[in-house]
């Protein structure tokens, strides 16, 4: 089969949609569940908050600063989080999980859960590696795109 450039691209807008399209099912983006399953996971049994570490954050899910402060501010607004200050640092969030946001976790993870099972059945695990593998080369070149080394090459031509 002959590959091309459209076809590539073709391919990871198909994906994107398909993404979008089960985050739309769901009533929950991705990022949303990813921030929210971290906030949930950190609450003790008592329903104490937790420091969440914006950076963290940013890093973990390849995303800036102001989207997860949007995100955050997306999770308070459907009632899923309730900021404070956090008393112990006062330069710090104390972010606790609502009942409706340990529940909407729990259903929204579980669609997704089942979403992953279905695609491992259907594509295999060892093609799911492989995938994976491919994923992050793929990445880490891409990502050099946006590094003064290749602005710099680029501009030299």
């Amino acid at each position: 089969m002959d590959y091309s450039k459209d076809q590539f691209i073709y391919s990871l807008m198909r994906f994107k949609k398909s993404m979008v399209n089960l985050s739309t099912e769901c009533e929950m983006q991705m990022n949303e569940l990813a921030i929210l399953s971290t906030i949930v996971g950190n609450c003790s049994a008592k329903g104490e908050g937790t420091n969440l570490d914006v950076h963290d954050i940013q890093i973990k899910l390849q995303i800036t600063k102001p989207a997860v402060s949007y995100i955050l501010n997306t999770l308070e607004k459907k009632n899923y989080i309730k900021r404070e200050i956090d008393p112990k640092d006062r330069r710090k969030l104390s972010i606790t999980a609502t009942k409706e946001g340990c529940e909407a976790e729990k259903a929204f993870a579980k669609t997704y859960d089942q979403a992953w099972n279905t695609i491992i059945a259907r594509f295999g695990e060892d093609d799911m590696k492989t995938l994976i593998t491919l994923l992050g080369r793929l990445n880490d070149i891409c990502e050099e795109f946006s590094t003064d080394k290749f602005c710099n090459d680029k501009n030299k031509t």
